[in-house]
């Protein structure tokens, strides 16, 4: 590889690795951020009463959704110049996977602003002078913003998977992050709707940043 080739597929791995880095820990702060107000044990009205003493809190998980979303979206770009002319066909649909996690979660943020804003007006009036329907579809929106997490998150489970294949193309591409990035990957999308709140899908979350963060470590050091 010429010089001045290899300064600039030096440059495109770092900047991957930097911001595929940080849209991992963003996806990360955002579970830790993510508001859920829902509980089977308590009635509609106490859900509701509970959220609106609680806005600001469900304002910061609405927003960290958001940056996530604009964080994932600009990982796509560097992703496929690092790996287009290397691998023919995977790149492209890892790209698309990663497009529809971005998606996902912009959904659900522009949900939860949604919410967030109908809340609001709802408050202002009275909580407890909110008719049912009206409390009803509180909930359904509700239902909404955490349908379209699963959905992002799910997508990103089939990126970081197909990310973990590239091990089979390049052989550099460290072994350790291919190995936990197929294993977590299909793990947490399962554990994503039959049981949100199961360790293994806890476990598997934590498999994944471990191995997205061996990546881009190695983008940034050593490159592929």
């Amino acid at each position: 590889m010429q010089p001045q080739s290899h300064k600039k597929q030096r440059r495109r791995e770092v900047l991957l690795g930097l911001i595929t880095l940080l849209a991992a820990f963003s996806y990360v702060a955002s579970l830790l951020l993510d508001f859920n107000f829902v509980s089977p044990d308590a009635t509609i009205q106490e859900d509701l009463a509970y959220l609106s003493n609680h806005l600001q809190n469900q304002q910061i998980s609405v927003w960290s959704w958001l940056v996530t979303a604009i964080m994932t979206f600009l990982a796509i770009p560097f992703y496929i110049l690092l790996f287009h002319k290397r691998i023919k066909v995977l790149p492209y649909l890892n790209a698309l996977m990663l497009l529809g996690a971005s998606v996902g979660f912009l959904m659900m943020g522009l949900t939860g602003v949604g919410l967030f804003h109908d809340l609001t007006a709802v408050v202002q009036k009275g909580i407890e002078l909110a008719d049912e329907q009206t409390r009803l579809d509180l909930l359904f929106m509700f239902d909404d913003e955490q349908f379209y997490r699963r959905v992002g998150s799910s997508f990103l489970g089939t990126f970081v998977f197909g990310l973990g294949l590239t091990k089979i193309w390049i052989k550099r591409y460290p072994l350790i992050s291919s190995i936990l990035l197929c294993i977590s990957g299909p793990t947490m999308i399962y554990f994503n709707w039959h049981d949100p709140d199961h360790i293994i899908r806890t476990a598997a979350m934590a498999g994944i940043v471990i191995g997205m963060t061996i990546f881009c470590v190695r983008l940034i050091n050593k490159g592929m």
